[in-house]
């Protein structure tokens, strides 16, 4: 999956379900998309936040992007919009250690994110850049294949929203299993909400929760065989 700057609930179910986890690093990145925006609530409404990223191109991949280090505006958000939830206190110490970090780096930056999450629930997370990984020049589908060799995987798991990306048949002949992520929302009390809103950056999830509860959390899916 790209890296995503503190993405939703259903990408770290997809992320602890598996032995190994791939960044894909190498893609172009998408403007409006996730890798520097997402959605907390703020004073009881959703609310897009968005990190600057300098020069922002879909004509280049995600890891030659670099944010600009404004990071301030973002944190007084968070801290409005959570100072009197339950658990803010370690969790906004853990956004604010992400975003001041110094490295800038879009990709690097953002898969920090993610493993800092797994840090502070105390689960064990192996990952790996694609950059970092053999390269054929391919993309799409054949490039999932050849990181699934390339790790010797049986199975390969993907969000359910990829299911027309693949071609089952195509996995079969390589000797994998591909499976799809179907997403469940566990409905949580959400400080300062009305009505419970899903989908939300995991921050949400994290400040209103405590580790054990997010754990359940994670493991609240279901894994569909593709066609």
């Amino acid at each position: 999956m790209q890296p995503y700057l503190f993405p939703y609930l259903g990408y770290f179910q997809l992320a602890s379900g598996v032995d190994h986890f791939v960044f894909l690093d190498d893609v172009a990145f998408i403007k409006k998309g996730f890798i520097n925006r997402n959605r907390i609530l703020l004073d009881g409404q959703p609310f897009t936040f968005s990190i600057p990223v300098g020069r922002i191109s879909q004509n280049r991949r995600i890891n030659e992007h670099y944010f600009t280090g404004e990071f301030d505006t973002f944190l007084t958000q968070l801290r409005h919009a959570y100072s009197k939830a339950p658990f803010f206190e370690p969790v906004f110490t853990l956004v604010e250690s992400v975003c001041l970090a110094p490295e800038q780096n879009v990709a690097q930056k953002n898969a920090a994110s993610i493993q800092a999450v797994f840090g502070y629930l105390q689960l064990p997370f192996s990952c790996s850049l694609a950059s970092s990984l053999p390269n054929e020049g391919v993309g799409g589908q054949q490039r999932i294949l050849d990181l699934c060799r390339h790790f010797s995987a049986d199975t390969y798991h993907n969000a359910a929203g990829g299911q027309a990306l693949y071609d089952s048949e195509d996995f079969a002949t390589c000797g994998v299993r591909l499976r799809f992520l179907q997403n469940h929302f566990p409905v949580y009390a959400q400080h300062g909400g009305r009505s419970f809103v899903p989908g939300l950056s995991i921050i949400d999830v994290l400040m209103n929760n405590a580790p054990e509860q997010v754990l359940v959390m994670l493991r609240d899916y279901d894994l569909l065989e593709a066609a």
